[in-house]
């Protein structure tokens, strides 16, 4: 038989579609499978499971984070509300034609692979009993579909109500309740938030300090000044400032976290992902939101702190964070650390042969422009398998290059960390895959990079 040549793309969330975008600009055939109703992912609060609550905005902003070669509307705010981030997702598979490539309802129960004369290929079987053939699969099924809940002792004679923060919809839950949020990654502080303004009563409890940024400083989004996507005007205070001296400045700017009733970080900024937040520091500092330590038990009515304070609560929280398995792979296939799949440079898995990997990694910065640049090698790998193209160099990268993705930043040893890696490592070996391996590697603003690729139907729009 002869092998299929079309690469099956599992999830048609922003990883996918880039997946797909990747795969295609290299003139591969791709089909998306997609359990739910369209694309879209975890941004479209219609699919079951989603983490998205009512007041979620993307945390990245505008300009800088949107998806290389297909910018964000100039009438989004800053911080576009999910929404708009949804919408512009289904956009953005609109106009590079991968819409009529989902397959909705497909819900994969099992990938397997499948060696031949010719080759291995994947056999793919959904929920419907059906069955499809792929010269190899990406997994695109996100990061935030599998909540984690910690153990504590006492939790089953709690009388409350206890969430995970992926079941949080919206702030009129906590309407007259006493709320107790655990963790503080940045749906934990958004949620704390709300219940700050919504609760009878709200605490936020933590095991640690952490680094908190303002969302803007001097007018621009804070987090592109201290990546270097954004250059301080002229008339800045910060033009002609180094990166450090800009952090320094920023994180100055919020001064002593002790101030607002918090802890100082018991770790150097970049140690762990830093909270890029407002509201929790106003509601801090205006007494509308208590921080408590590490939680030791629950009872009854309560919590009881790692300080010996106790609070009643009616409703608990957990922001505990997600692990992401992969089910539908046979046992084995995959290798896990702290939850997440290890693999290399996020996208290929060591010794197998036609599988991939999309937003696997974890990392300070950008999430979509920085997912379309690690799935490039993705692409390249597959382009090699059906046509030979550059496979010296991808057998190399496959079997050998395991370049340092950590740079400088030394981290937390925490569950949150086990995949995370340093968005300037990651630069320095994006340079290389292009002048050492071939492979091309769009930047954040090489907006042409794609351009060619465009439906005709919509070039025009988004060119202007």
């Amino acid at each position: 038989m002869a092998l299929p040549t079309t690469f099956g793309i599992v999830g048609a969330g922003p990883a996918g579609l880039l997946a797909a975008r990747a795969f295609i600009r290299l003139g591969l055939e791709v089909e998306l499978l997609e359990r739910h109703s369209g694309p879209g992912g975890l941004w479209d609060m219609n699919n079951p499971g989603t983490p998205m609550y009512s007041t979620c905005n993307f945390i990245s902003n505008r300009d800088y984070g949107g998806f290389i070669g297909y910018p964000m509307p100039a009438e989004y705010p800053l911080f576009p509300r999910w929404d708009q981030i949804r919408d512009y997702i289904r956009g953005f598979s609109d106009a590079f034609g991968i819409t009529p490539l989902v397959v909705t309802g497909a819900d994969v129960v099992r990938a397997t692979p499948v060696d031949s004369p010719e080759g291995r290929f994947w056999r793919v079987s959904l929920s419907d009993g059906s069955q499809r053939d792929y010269r190899g699969i990406v997994a695109a099924t996100g990061g935030q579909w599998q909540p984690w809940l910690p153990e504590y002792p006492g939790m089953e004679d709690f009388a409350g109500d206890v969430i995970h923060s992926a079941q949080y919809t919206a702030p009129e839950t906590f309407h007259g309740e006493r709320v107790l949020v655990i963790g503080a990654g940045n749906s934990g502080v958004d949620i704390a938030s709300d219940a700050a303004a919504h609760a009878e009563r709200a605490f936020i409890s933590t095991r640690r300090g952490y680094w908190f940024l303002p969302k803007l400083h001097d007018g621009v989004p804070s987090a592109a000044l201290l990546s270097g996507d954004l250059t301080p005007a002229p008339d800045s205070p910060l033009h002609g400032k180094s990166l450090q001296e800009i952090q320094d400045v920023v994180l100055g700017s919020v001064g002593d976290l002790r101030n607002y009733g918090l802890p100082q970080p018991d770790h150097q900024f970049g140690a762990t992902h830093p909270i890029l937040n407002d509201q929790m520091l106003h509601y801090m500092s205006h007494g509308l939101l208590a921080w408590k330590p590490d939680v030791v038990a629950f009872d009854a009515d309560g919590v009881r702190f790692a300080d010996g304070t106790r609070e009643d609560v009616d409703i608990i929280v957990m922001a505990t964070g997600y692990s992401a398995p992969i089910p539908w792979l046979p046992e084995g296939i995959l290798t896990y650390d702290g939850g997440f799949p290890r693999s290399i440079l996020g996208a290929l898995v060591e010794g197998q042969e036609g599988l991939y990997l999309a937003g696997a990694l974890h990392f300070s910065g950008n999430t979509f422009p920085v997912f379309d640049q690690l799935v490039q090698l993705a692409a390249h790998d597959a382009r090699a398998l059906v046509t030979g193209q550059n496979a010296d160099n991808l057998r190399y990268i496959r079997e050998s290059y395991r370049p340092d993705l950590n740079g400088d930043a030394s981290y937390v040893a925490t569950r949150r960390n086990s995949n995370q890696v340093q968005v300037s490592a990651l630069h320095k070996v994006f340079a290389e895959l292009h002048s050492r391996f071939g492979i091309s590697v769009p930047g954040l603003v090489d907006h042409d990079f794609y351009r060619g690729q465009l439906t005709t139907n919509t070039a025009q729009a988004v060119a202007a």
